[in-house]
């Protein structure tokens, strides 16, 4: 088995459907699996998935145990030698499990891969990252950024900077699309996923990891995937999901910068995260 497919289901069952379909659609030319995770859904029985896809490995958790938990016990039962971890509410545009698949096993000292994720309209997601530290957040805030050609800039501090257009070479990435060795969980801290988060921030610290481990993580533009994103979550619910995510980031860079330098880096970091939640109140603008 080249490839074992993580989807974790949580009330989801119309967008899960249409993502193993696109699925089953769009990949060719690997042996896979798909192992869905349904993590205590009172939506409908999970059984239902099996009744329209009777070929899925159906891993029923009887918690809901968060998108960490949901993963770990998806690895749990994986056979494929490598992982891709993918949102339920994702739909392959192409072939792109494959497109990544063959780069990963090609490039040694890559341990994970993405793709690029679309909005349903075609706009383009900032899903390729730098870890935040003290030296970025000063950058943008002072901001000496703006003395880079719109380029470097770019392939520099990625995120809304970088066009998403071509490959870069990246810190951390969402975890709508993972994919990677399965061998490299056994090389983790915890020897799983690390469940410091039940949810918001963890696809940073499973980067984070892997980083420590030496592994390189790139972004492949051919590679495409629709994914909507937040795209039923209204404002009020995506304000309290934001604050919960800053929250988490908080925590993350207190485990980073355990001594002074946390604080200094949480005197840039709060105000300026607050006062984009601030515009999102008053805009609307959110997505």
């Amino acid at each position: 088995m080249q490839l074992s497919i993580i989807i974790i289901n949580y009330n989801t069952l119309r967008l899960t459907c249409n993502c193993i379909q696109s699925i089953k659609e769009k990949l060719t030319g690997l042996s896979y699996e798909i192992i869905l995770v349904d993590n205590a859904s009172v939506e409908c029985d999970p059984e239902l998935f099996l009744e329209k896809f009777p070929d899925i490995i159906l891993v029923k958790s009887a918690v809901n145990t968060g998108f960490t938990g949901g993963n770990n016990l998806g690895v749990e039962k994986a056979q494929g030698e490598y992982l891709l971890l993918l949102n339920s509410d994702t739909e392959l545009i192409n072939n792109a499990p494959k497109i990544c698949y063959d780069y990963i096993t090609t490039h040694p000292g890559v341990g994970m891969v993405t793709c690029q994720l679309l909005y349903p309209d075609g706009r383009v997601q900032y899903n390729c990252r730098r870890f935040r530290t003290i030296g970025w957040e000063l950058l943008e805030v002072i901001p000496l950024y703006k003395f880079l050609s719109k380029d470097k800039r770019g392939h520099l501090m990625l995120h809304h900077y970088f066009d998403h257009q071509s490959f870069a070479d990246c810190d951390w990435v969402w975890g709508a699309f993972m994919l990677f060795p399965k061998s490299i969980i056994a090389q983790l801290p915890q020897k799983k996923l690390s469940d410091d988060f039940f949810m918001y921030c963890e696809d940073t610290l499973w980067c984070w990891d892997f980083k420590q481990l030496g592994y390189k993580i790139h972004f492949l533009p051919q590679a495409k995937v629709m994914h909507i994103h937040k795209g039923s979550v209204s404002k009020e619910k995506w304000m309290k999901v934001r604050i919960t995510g800053m929250k988490n980031h908080a925590q993350l860079m207190k485990k980073f910068y355990p001594d002074w330098r946390w604080y200094i880096f949480a005197a840039i970091y709060y105000p300026k995260q607050y006062a984009g939640l601030w515009y999102v109140k008053l805009t609307g603008k959110y997505h």
